[in-house]
């Protein structure tokens, strides 16, 4: 039976793996419904669940593939986001597979939730990097279930993910005034601390946040997001990303 596909395919990108052009790959559908999700449109169906949605842009796989290949000559990676892109196994693992046969790096932008998958993509030399989206602090289960739209085992999944090896992970965190401070950025980096992991603040653009109120927040500034990193000088490779001026490294000591 011929795989399908449904999502979006950005042929390509220069800011979703910092120093690479890549394609990126969007799968429609996630498992969190979380508060500030720029992707909403991705994961709008009936049933968030699995298996692949069928909505939006069905194509068979080999279109996916076609697209990559066209691009093949002014890239050096794929990103596999979403969505959430580990909840579509089997194609992501065709794609990965493909992408690798090709002489592509592979990376995926996930929310952590299923460990299991990405260790057997990385057994399988198919995963170069991962792009780990933290929502909030790891021992702070309400606020995350709050954040993700109620999933109750997400820290713990999240915390499994972190723990793996055989991959270079980037940790992202998305801030809003309305839960971010000192004491939740800290949270966050405090669980990174000794793991070597890039750590890159992302600033929360409100007019894309489905969430009502986050919508009439007014969003951190470039400063302030700095300020943020800079407190975090126990970590290695501190990072913040805006639109004004896309992503600055802030504190760099290896």
């Amino acid at each position: 039976m011929s795989l399908i596909f449904s999502g979006v395919i950005i042929p390509i990108s220069t800011i979703d793996w910092y120093g690479r052009s890549a394609s990126v790959v969007f799968f429609n559908g996630c498992n969190f419904n979380c508060l500030y999700c720029s992707n909403n449109k991705f994961i709008e169906v009936a049933n968030r669940l699995e298996p692949l949605f069928k909505q939006g842009n069905v194509v068979v796989i080999e279109e996916i593939e076609k697209h990559i290949l066209d691009a093949k000559n002014f890239i050096s990676a794929v990103v596999f986001s979403g969505g959430e892109p580990t909840a579509h196994f089997e194609e992501l693992q065709h794609l990965a597979g493909f992408a690798k046969k090709e002489g592509l790096l592979v990376g995926i932008e996930t929310n952590g939730y299923y460990p299991e998958r990405l260790e057997k993509l990385i057994k399988k030399r198919l995963l170069d990097k991962i792009f780990l989206d933290v929502k909030a602090p790891l021992n702070d289960m309400q606020k995350y279930k709050m954040i993700t739209g109620g999933i109750k085992d997400a820290t713990l999944r999240v915390s499994r993910t972190l723990d793996l090896r055989d991959a270079v992970i980037e940790v992202r965190t998305t801030v809003f005034r309305s839960f971010a401070d000192d004491c939740f950025i800290s949270g966050i980096a405090k669980a990174l601390s000794g793991r070597g992991c890039t750590y890159v603040i992302q600033k929360g653009i409100p007019e894309f946040a489905p969430d009502e109120r986050l919508q009439k927040e007014a969003p951190f500034s470039r400063d302030e997001l700095a300020a943020f990193a800079r407190s975090l000088d126990f970590l290695d490779d501190v990072r913040i990303r805006t639109k004004e001026k896309g992503e600055e490294r802030i504190i760099k000591k290896v």
